[in-house]
Order: C-alpha cells, then structure tokens, then sequence
C-alpha cells in the first residue's frame, strides 16, 4: 500500500496547471470492490454515503477502461501499481447514485477515501468504448486519483490554471473544454466518438513530473501504425485497442498522444492515401486523415490525429525518429536528432530540422530541405521523379545513389562505383555519369555516358548560404541605409524611426553592432542615398524633404557629420543611382525626371556636384539597380521597361554609356540588393520576387550573368539591402523576416560557390 506525499511547483503553468499537489508515494494498489464491506469504516464519502446507497461494481467497461487507463500511467510513468482484484486498495473504483449525475475521484490521501474512483448511475456507463464519453471520463477521474487536478481552475501549489492555449481536449482530459475557448458549464460538445483516446501531452507531463518518466517503454525498434478504416494502431503488427470497438464509420477517429521511451522509431503511413501531415516535434500534431479528425463541436476540429508528447527534462530519448509517407502528396517535418523521412509515393514536402537527417522523396516531384547537420538525401533511381534540394550545404551535406535503383555494383565514392562526376560538360566516355549543370543548379545522370539516350533530369540542387546572423527585433523602426561610415572598412548600418524622425547608426564589426549612437533627429527627411561623395573612402549621406523637394549632403567622418551641403530645390526629379559612373573613384548621383524621362548625372568631387550633363529622355524606360557588372571600376546601369518587362544593360565608362547588352525578361522579380557577393572584382544582382517569396542570385561577369541560383534562407524575408558588415571585402545580405520582423545579416561569401563535386556524392 502506498501513502500520499506532497509535490511542489515546477514554475511551468502546463505542469503546474494540473497539480494538485498530492501523490502517492510507494506501491500503488487499485481494486474493484464487489462490496460495501471492502471500504474502510468510517469511510467519510462527503455528504452522501457512496459505500451504502445503491453500492455497486463499477461496470465491467468501465473496469476495462480503467485498466487501459493504468496501462497507460505505467507506460509514462515509474510507478509502482499493482491490481488488488475485489478488495481493499489505495485507488478503489465502484458505482453509486451518489456520483450522480456523473462521476467524481478522490485526490490520494491518507484516509479512507482517498484515491478512490465513484462512478455515478445517472449515465450508462456500459457503452464505454475508446473514444466515447464513458471511456474519457475513466480516464479522467483515474487522472484526479493519481494527483491531477482541473486544467481549468486554479489551485495547486502553484494556484495556477494551466494556460488557455492549452486548456482543451487536445492537451489534457482533465479540462472541461472540449476547444480552447470553449465553455467549462454547459458541457461537453464532442460528437460521440470525438473524445481523447490517451492522456494527452499535458497531463503525460504532470504525471512524470509526480512519479518520473519511464524509457523503458517500447525502447526497441517500434513501428506504428494506424487503420484508415477502423482508426486501430498496431505496435510492430499487433493491433491495439480500437475506437468505438473497431466498428469504423463515425467511430474511425483518432485522437491521441504518444510516448515512446527510447529505441528507433518510425510513424508508418505508407497505407494511407491522403495527404500526410507528419511532424516529428515534441508537443507537435500529425494529421493522417481529415476524416479521421475528431469533431471537437461548434465548428473546432482537433488539429490532429497523433500528437507526440512533450520531452520530460529534455531527455532526447523519447524523441520519434523516423516517419515514412504515403501515397498522398505529403508534408513531413523532422526534429532535433538525426531523422529517415522516406516521403513515398507522391509529390511530397520533405524538412530534417536539426540533426544528421536522411531525406528520401522516392517516388513523385519532391522538394527537400535537410536543415541543420550533416544530411543525406537520397535518389532512389533515375526514374523516381525529379527533386529540388533547397538548402544543399557544400562539404557537409551528401547527395546519395541508390546502388540498386540506379544498377551499380559497387557502394561507396562515385570513383569507386564506377561513376564518372562532370560539371557543365557531356560525357565523353561510355561510363555512367553525373553531369551537374552550374548554372541552372540542375544533376542530371546518364545510364551510359555515351550521349546515345536522353539523360534524366535527376533533381535541382541549391547550395546554401553561408553564416547567419540574428539581431533581433527591430519594430518601429526602418532600415535608412547601409554604408562604412567611420571608414573602417566595413560596412555600417543607418535606422530611421518614421514616427519620430529619431536616426541611430550601428557601427559594425564581425557583422555586429559594436558601437551605437543618435545622429539626431530629422523629422520629415529620408535618405536617398549612401554613397562616398568626396572620394575619402567613407561613406557620406544624402537627404531628401519630400515635402518641400529639398536636398541635402552630410559628409561622414568617424560616424558623425562633419559638414553639409544644401543640394538644392529639385522638384519632379528622383535620385536613381548613387554609383560611380566616372572611374574616378568618387561616387556620383544620377537624377531622373518622373515625368519627361530625362536623366541627369552629377559628377561629385567634395561632397558638391563639379559637372552635370544629360544622358538622354529614356521615357517608359525606369532605372532598376547600377553596379560594376564588368569589374572595371565602373558602375554600370541596368534599365526595366514596366510594360514589357524586359531589361536592358548599360556598360559605362567616364560617365557615358558605350555597350548595351539586352539583361532579361523576368517579370515578378525586382533588383533587391546589388554587390560583390564572390569577391571577384565584379558587382553581382540578388533578385527577389515582387511577393517576397523566392531570391534568386546572378553572379556577373562581363556585364553578364555566369552562374545562376536561388538562396533559399532569403524565402519569405524582405531583403533591405547588402554591405560588408563582417569586413571579409565581400558584401552580406541585410534582410528583416517578413512575419517576427527579427533582422539578419546573411554572409553569403561562406559558401556562395554553387558548384557540386564528387565528393559530395556518395553510392549506398
């Protein structure tokens, strides 16, 4: 027999939230009393006496769900529990009218009721099955015999509810929510078999937090799976209780969490033929099936079939490992360690998260992204369907045959299984051959080498960037302008508060702020343009009043200026490029008229314009972006015609253009940030879509682009512009996420090269 101990707060309200504040501590025994005479005298049952009025044995379902329910604590749990059949025990569980109408549960104590479980005679509780009303609510009061208490009341000692977001049927039976949000009074509202079929994550942690966590359960390899019919999991083949008795129909829901104590396991779904939703995350839901869903009322269904449960103490080992897809176009999302995602048949969404992960998209059009670590992914044959690898890291990642599916005898290096790796070229001897294609990031492979059969487009690969940096949330405030500012050689960066005018400069080292400081406030001016114009190798300001059409130019000098120049009342006219179009080492301003098309080029020397001349009416015409596509020290400019689309490249020299090159049609895209992002001399064009999503890089050469690739980290972030921020002479990226606004420097010099090689392959 056990007795009944205290327990403390966590500080974790999903813990505290449902601690009573008492445990049993010692051997746990619970018993099914066939008579009055069992309990102890004086029982002390409250204001009715359950052991005398209308006594009797909890019905046989509910003793059923009863022991499923402490299969279940045992699974989670290092506790103690022993079944002490009729007679006396720590947890007692019967029927009386005096539970009417429901039900209700003792916390452990030491006195006679303590633990004990009443069932009321009220509802028929012999239709109890998984997943029904009746078989929850076993559940439910066993949970109050073993410690947990109301997930919506506070009390406990932490006198805290646990928070709202988790105050539902989704995270704890112990709620009187069926959805967040939903009502605690006027009663449950799931349909007849929407109801939890586990503990769910919450109360899985409050009871390990009371009686520790057990990793003994299944702690071998464990494959589950589920019936798209019935709803029935099968552990390793062997099939677990089934909601409602297996009957399907309304009954086929699933509707539970999962703890699984160590071992390598895997979520098997290759029977299914929806569309997966698998995530591997502690506290994370997996949805097999939308039809499968539990309905939760008023509209709310659960959000998935399976959640996973939460990590106790962060013991890595009740981590699921590996998940294989179905038929369906799934999505399948890995966590922390290393994880095997087979994606299967369809055209499926592939992330490894953190840890050394193999991604295998198999058959269908897949896209894959291995995320941190060391990961594999893997070409099941030639034929499987073409995939996109968004996130390649060269030298840390591999690409892998498959030596059945691609017909090699041998596993190891490419060298070693006979494989011939090119790059950019066609095979010239009759081996099989990778031929990977520099420009499009494109792996295409050839059976024989021989150039007689159609080679296979095998997937498109796109190499990761380098390093990124993370420094923070910036709200309220804009990106002005980037430049070196105190002439140290890197690049700084200039914030402007709209609201109040207020202007802070970061200066930077090793792309962080190391300095900071106010420039003043300036409200109603915006900056135009960055750029040196005095030639002292810092870089200088130019402001604009939109209101009034004025300019001016402060000189820089050790992040402050020094001295300003009124830049005069230009009205109609936008400054387009602040580059140097003279070769003469001074950056300059090129003024476009919004109205004739015109543009002017003032040629800077201190800080002044010494020359202004025309380049001529270009009307239709806009200047996209400017930078020395050539590397001759030079900027050079690019136009876009916003009726066609299509864009033109200007090549300049002493201030005058004297090659133009046709630059592309490529609607949707615009000139996000523009510099020398290889190091080679040559300034290169970042471009981004017009709907924040995608960022595709041109690396130029001679005023046209040589190697072409998407930057997958840029997705779904606002490029704000590019300088040298870590002083490495190559230019990072500068750029804010579009949906928690935290600003990052991406130092894209790391690893920019997009050229794969045979090492990064290897034969399995």
């Amino acid at each position: 027999m056990a007795t009944a101990g205290t327990i403390g707060k966590t500080n974790n309200p999903d813990i505290d939230g449902l601690l009573s504040g008492y445990k049993w501590v010692g051997t746990i025994t619970y018993s099914f009393p066939d008579s009055p005479s069992d309990y102890s005298k004086p029982y002390g049952g409250g204001s009715s006496e359950p052991t005398i009025s209308g006594f009797a044995s909890a019905p046989n379902q509910i003793q059923a769900a009863i022991n499923y329910a402490i299969g279940l604590i045992l699974s989670y749990t290092n506790a103690d529990i022993q079944y002490a059949g009729t007679n006396g025990a720590d947890i007692m569980v019967a029927q009386s009218p005096a539970a009417n109408p429901t039900a209700y549960a003792y916390y452990p104590g030491n006195y006679a009721s303590g633990g004990d479980v009443w069932f009321g005679t009220q509802y028929n509780f012999s239709l109890a099955k998984l997943g029904n009303y009746y078989f929850t609510t076993a559940l439910h009061e066993l949970g109050h015999a073993f410690g947990l208490k109301h997930s919506q009341e506070a009390g406990g000692p932490a006198n805290v509810a646990v928070p709202s977001a988790h105050d539902d049927s989704e995270y704890t039976v112990m709620s009187y929510r069926s959805y967040v949000g939903g009502s605690t009074t006027s009663g449950y509202t799931n349909e007849a078999y929407g109801y939890s079929q586990t503990y769910m994550a919450n109360d899985i942690l409050a009871l390990q937090t009371m009686y520790g966590a057990d990793y003994t359960t299944q702690s071998g390899s464990t494959v589950y799976t589920w019936n798209p019919t019935t709803g029935q999991e099968f552990i390793n083949g062997v099939g677990q209780l089934a909601p409602g008795g297996g009957a399907g129909g309304s009954a086929n829901r699933i509707y539970e969490t999962l703890w699984d104590g160590g071992g390598v396991d895997t979520y098997d779904l290759s029977n299914y033929t929806t569309n997966l939703s698998i995530n591997l995350n502690p506290g994370a839901s997996s949805v097999f099936s939308s039809v499968q869903l539990a309905y939760l009322g008023d509209g709310h269904y659960a959000s998935g079939n399976v959640y996973n449960a939460y990590l106790y103490g962060g013991d890595a080992r009740s981590y699921i490992d590996n998940a294989n897809g179905g038929s369906g176009n799934d999505t399948i999302i890995g966590n922390q360690i290393g994880n095997l995602l087979h994606g299967g048949i369809g055209n499926d969404t592939l992330f490894g998260g953190a840890g050394d992960d193999r991604l295998y998209g198999d058959a269908g059009v897949d896209t894959l992204t291995g995320g941190a670590g060391a990961d594999q992914f893997i070409f099941s044959g030639p034929t499987s369907g073409a995939d996109s690898i968004l996130d390649f890291q060269a030298g840390q990642d591999q690409l892998v045959l498959s030596m059945s599916g691609f017909g090699l005898a041998t596993a190891g290096t490419l060298a070693s299984a006979g494989v011939t790796f090119l790059t950019g070229s066609n095979p010239s001897s009759p081996t099989p051959t990778l031929i990977y294609d520099p420009l499009n990031s494109d792996v295409y492979w050839d059976s024989d080498g021989s150039n007689a059969n159609a080679r296979t487009l095998l997937g498109h690969v796109v190499v990761n960037a380098g390093g990124d940096t993370n420094l923070g949330v910036l709200n309220g405030w804009n990106h002005a302008a980037s430049g070196d500012f105190n002439g140290d050689g890197t690049a700084d960066i200039l914030w402007q508060n709209p609201s109040s005018g207020a202007n802070y400069l970061w200066l930077m080292t090793d792309n962080q702020p190391v300095q900071s400081g106010s420039l003043g406030t300036v409200l109603g001016w915006e900056v135009l343009a960055s750029a040196d114009l005095n030639g002292d190798g810092t870089s200088d300001l130019v402001w604009h009043n939109q209101a009034r059409g004025e300019n001016f130019v402060w000189l820089m000098q050790g992040g402050q200026p020094y001295q300003s120049f009124y830049g005069g009342l230009i009205p109609g006219w936008q400054l387009t490029s602040s580059t140097d179009l003279t070769g003469d080492n001074v950056d300059d301003l090129l003024w476009r008229n919004a109205s004739t098309g015109e543009n002017v080029l003032w040629v800077m020397r201190d800080g002044q314009p010494s020359n202004s001349y025309s380049l001529g009416t270009l009307p239709g015409w806009n200047l996209l972006t400017s930078g020395d596509f050539n590397g001759d020290g030079t900027a050079d400019l690019v136009w876009h015609n916003p009726s066609t689309e299509t864009n033109f490249l200007w090549l300049m020299k002493s201030g005058q253009p004297y090659q133009s090159y046709y630059a592309g049609n490529i609607p949707g895209w615009k000139a996000a940030a523009v510099g020398d992002f290889n190091r080679d001399g040559t300034d290169d064009i970042l471009w981004q879509s017009t709907n924040g999503g995608q960022a595709y890089m041109w690396l130029m050469s001679n005023g046209q682009p040589a190697q072409t690739f998407d930057i997958a980290m840029l997705a779904g972030a606002t490029i704000l512009g590019a300088g040298d921020h870590n002083g490495d002479g190559g230019k990072d990226i500068l750029s804010r996420d579009s949906a928690s606004s935290v600003v990052h420097i991406l130092d894209v010099t790391a690893v920019l090269s997009p050229n794969l090689h045979a090492s990064d392959w290897v034969v399995v």
